[in-house]
């Protein structure tokens, strides 16, 4: 799986902005920090050293209307930052995936992003 790849996951199964809500946030949130969990666990000493989990909420990083999500950041702290990009719902429409992340550490970002959508579209 790539980022191209999850934003046409996210696509064909008809998802949209218009049918998330705060709880699919969050949801999606839960989801994230399994991974991130599974991958500290499973991903080798390079995991290790990452030791990625999903940052704190601010009430500022998620913005739902009546018409549905505006907006949503999903950040990821590590051992040597904090607040990197995790998931973001775009005002523009577009998803980022982990842009500062190595291809391998976007992995169970990609993976819990597809799980996450598998989910919320039955």
């Amino acid at each position: 799986m790539d980022r191209n790849r999850a934003r046409e996951h996210f696509k064909n199964l008809d998802l949209s902005y218009s049918s998330l809500k705060e709880e699919d946030i969050n949801k999606l949130t839960a989801i994230l920090s399994e991974e991130l969990l599974s991958y500290l666990e499973y991903g080798g000493e390079h995991a290790q050293q990452m030791n990625m989990k999903v940052s704190k909420a601010r009430k500022k990083d998620v913005k739902v209307l009546k018409s549905g999500l505006q907006y949503a950041r999903i950040q990821i702290d590590g051992s040597y930052f904090k607040r990197r990009e995790g998931i973001t719902f775009s005002q523009t429409g577009f998803i980022g995936f982990g842009g500062e992340f190595s291809d391998v550490n976007v992995e169970p970002i990609l993976k819990a992003f597809c799980k996450w959508c598998n989910l919320i579209a039955n």
